[in-house]
């Protein structure tokens, strides 16, 4: 990858609206500038629909038709990886191009597979200032199938116990497969109410030995949004999510050449 691309992955706990904090973030970075890349790393191709995609072809499909059909195996040969996952984009007219990463493995066996499409993605961000990542619960699939490593590690909770002691595991995971690489980790509490919220979250990151970058206040905006289908890209500059997310974006200098 050229020293210019930037990954950053977004993990933490289902249903902490992680998906809506990457698609918050998808927006900012369009107004930063720069070339950016999507990766929907959930099966379930849960950022695309709220950034209003809807892919025709995920690269689970791809990797399917791989294992299962020779002819596809052969159309390959000569051929740069990279240009075949390329082919896999949705090329937003809003700025940014998406991959889905769809579905996980199915029978037969993919690490094969697996490592040769995890070099033609990392070729293929090559192209890219930034590469933003929605992840599942876990981000071991995205080293596994996706990336070789990522800069920065967004982990999302909400002020629970629970959420907080996930995104740790989340945070270890990803140091583990990121192999000595620098990595940053920012920890952004989500659905935040009061003042007494961010005391409770508080005190429980410090137990944990967590820092947090910053809290996301409850957003009616993101709500109603998400209700009618509406994409958060739509979403007010005055939305309290994207003041709370601009100012994160603004302190990594993310969407910015490095």
């Amino acid at each position: 990858m050229t020293a210019n691309a930037r990954i950053v992955a977004v993990g933490g706990k289902g249903g902490v609206g992680k998906t809506s904090v990457s698609a918050v973030l998808t927006r900012l970075l369009l107004g930063a500038g720069g070339k950016l890349l999507v990766i929907d790393a959930d099966p379930v191709i849960s950022v695309s629909y709220t950034l209003g995609e809807d892919p025709k072809t995920t690269l689970g499909d791809f990797r399917q038709g791989l294992i299962e059909t020779p002819q596809q195996q052969r159309e390959l040969e000569g051929r740069p990886l990279k240009d075949s996952v390329r082919d896999l984009l949705t090329r937003s007219p809003r700025g940014y191009d998406l991959l889905a990463m769809g579905r996980a493995e199915g029978k037969g066996c993919f690490c094969g597979v697996n490592e040769m499409l995890r070099f033609g993605i990392e070729s293929l961000c090559s192209d890219y200032d930034t590469v933003l990542i929605d992840c599942e619960a876990g981000i071991e699939q995205v080293n596994r199938r996706a990336l070789h490593r990522i800069d920065d590690l967004v982990l999302v909770a909400d002020t629970s116990m629970r959420s907080m002691e996930s995104v740790t595991k989340v945070r270890d995971i990803a140091v583990f497969y990121n192999e000595d690489k620098p990595l940053g980790t920012h920890l952004l509490i989500n659905r935040v109410a009061d003042d007494g919220d961010r005391l409770r979250a508080r005190e429980i990151a410090g137990k944990l030995g967590l820092g947090i970058a910053g809290f996301i206040p409850e957003d009616p905006h993101v709500l109603r949004y998400n209700a009618e289908g509406r994409t958060l890209l739509e979403l007010p500059d005055e939305a309290p999510s994207v003041v709370a997310l601009g100012a994160l974006v603004a302190a990594l200098e993310l969407g910015r050449p490095r």
